[in-house]
């Protein structure tokens, strides 16, 4: 095949590269004796089927290029070189098969003789590794002896040392009781002065208070009877007047009767008459207006003197808490107010915009001290219809000991009293207090509740109200 292959190249080699045609107007083909135009003569001579053309099979027989196939099946020298053609190339293919599989099968060899030479270095390692791995065991269990023998004897002294510091920690624990103990009778008897103090003072500016209260309260009552005097004396100058107008009047009108003719005269008295009128009712307009400021006066001296008087109050409420913070009762951060005559101090409210304090308490031991305010008859554009509360962080001993700022939450609860606690509904408000630092002034957040809310359900019941704070963080 391969013979046949370079003769052919050979004769590709040998043939002319390029042909010289001459053409004519019409030729005559040799082989079928038709004739065509010079343009597909060339064509012709290509697909002629008279063309005469050797047998492939080398039976050296000329057949014309139509009967070619018929003579391909008939020609024995042709089939039986095709069988061996055939034949040579089934051969040539299990050769080149033959050769292929010898190949792989030399690679599968030389890749099998170095992976088992990799498998024995490998081992060798192995085999090497093994040995100082029982090397280094030896070692090992050498250094596993000494180390228990250690950890033994740092057993025996760790126990030693924990029975010491067992007994050092409770002789600790009783030194610091007696600490506490000491410590907490100091920190009494300190409070215990500070607040006898406090509560001196505070009883110094109650005095005050009601000595000033006592002043303005007589002043009060000196102005009230000088603006009675006056009001009783502009009251009897107006009668005289008022009599001397009558009398003039009935004058006058003797006048007219008799002289009837003088009308100069008449006119004139009539406007002195008109005259005389007008200031009678300036001076009835000028009395009236001073009633009235008189009653304003009155009224706000009230209302500040009941104010006075609930300041008074509330500073001998705080002094019993004071006294009783001594003792801290309520340190959980819990509080339950029963507010008593709620009828009465509604209307209390409605007249003299009084304020309600609870009872101070604390969220926890040495904590915030806190105490709830309410507004019964409300604040603001929440007045006459609802009730306002707010709870306040108030200045305590232990302020410089806690964490400011003060951000705490609480639930509000208005108590059903309705004596099943099955059917029982309370009503919760969650409020959030905040305070930057002990000296900041609070922006107090308020929360408002109905005025038709208390009085539904069993909220109001006996003229009573209860009121409860947890402080929840």
């Amino acid at each position: 095949m391969m013979s046949l292959n370079k003769s052919m190249d050979d004769r590709s080699i040998q043939q002319p590269k390029s042909t010289t045609i001459v053409k004519y107007e019409k030729s005559s083909c040799l082989f079928c004796n038709e004739w065509f135009d010079a343009q597909t003569f060339t064509e012709h001579l290509i697909h002629c089927g008279q063309v005469l053309e050797q047998c492939p099979n080398s039976c050296n027989v000329f057949i014309p290029r139509i009967r070619m196939r018929s003579h391909l099946k008939e020609c024995q020298r042709g089939n039986h070189q095709q069988k061996m053609q055939r034949l040579t190339a089934s051969m040539e293919r299990l050769d080149q098969f033959a050769d292929h599989r010898v190949q792989v099968l030399e690679q599968d060899i030389s890749t099998i003789r170095s992976v088992l030479n990799e498998e024995i270095r490998q081992r060798l390692h192995l085999i090497t590794d093994v040995g100082n791995i029982r090397k280094n065991n030896h070692v090992v269990e050498d250094w596993t002896r000494v180390t228990d023998d250690c950890i033994a004897e740092l057993r025996q002294q760790l126990n030693e040392e924990r029975a010491q510091r067992t007994f050092a920690t409770e002789q600790n624990q009783v030194d610091f009781q007696y600490c506490c103990s000491i410590t907490q009778s100091i920190l009494i008897k300190s409070l215990k002065e500070q607040l006898e103090k406090k509560m001196n003072d505070l009883q110094q500016h109650i005095n005050q208070l009601s000595s000033d209260v006592s002043f303005h309260q007589n002043h009060l009552n000196d102005n009230i009877m000088k603006l009675e005097e006056i009001v009783f004396e502009n009251e009897r100058i107006n009668q005289d007047k008022f009599v001397r107008i009558e009398q003039f009047l009935q004058e006058i009108n003797e006048d007219i009767k008799t002289k009837l003719g003088s009308t100069v005269l008449s006119t004139s008295k009539q406007a002195t008459l008109d005259y005389e009128v007008k200031n009678v009712k300036s001076i009835m307009c000028e009395t009236e207006e001073r009633c009235d400021k008189l009653q304003s006066i009155i009224q706000d001296l009230d209302k500040t003197l009941h104010q006075t008087m609930q300041s008074i109050a509330d500073i001998e409420n705080q002094l019993a808490m004071q006294q009783r913070i001594a003792s801290v009762q309520n340190i959980r951060g819990h509080l339950i107010w029963r507010i008593k005559d709620y009828s009465k101090k509604l209307e209390e409210a409605k007249q003299y915009d009084t304020i309600l304090h609870s009872a101070m308490f604390s969220n926890k031991a040495f904590g915030y001290a806190l105490r709830l305010d309410i507004y019964l008859n409300g604040k603001g554009t929440w007045k006459g219809r609802n009730l306002i509360a707010c709870l306040n962080v108030l200045s305590g001993e232990y302020d410089p000991l806690l964490t400011w700022p003060c951000r705490l939450q609480a639930e509000i609860i208005i108590r059903d009293q309705s004596g099943i606690a099955l059917e029982a509904q309370d009503y919760v408000k969650t409020i959030y207090v905040r305070k930057k630092s002990d000296d900041y002034i609070q922006t107090n957040q308020y929360f408002h509740i109905p005025h038709k809310v208390i009085t539904s359900r069993n909220y109001l019941r006996n003229d009573s109200l209860f009121v409860e704070v947890r402080v929840l963080k």
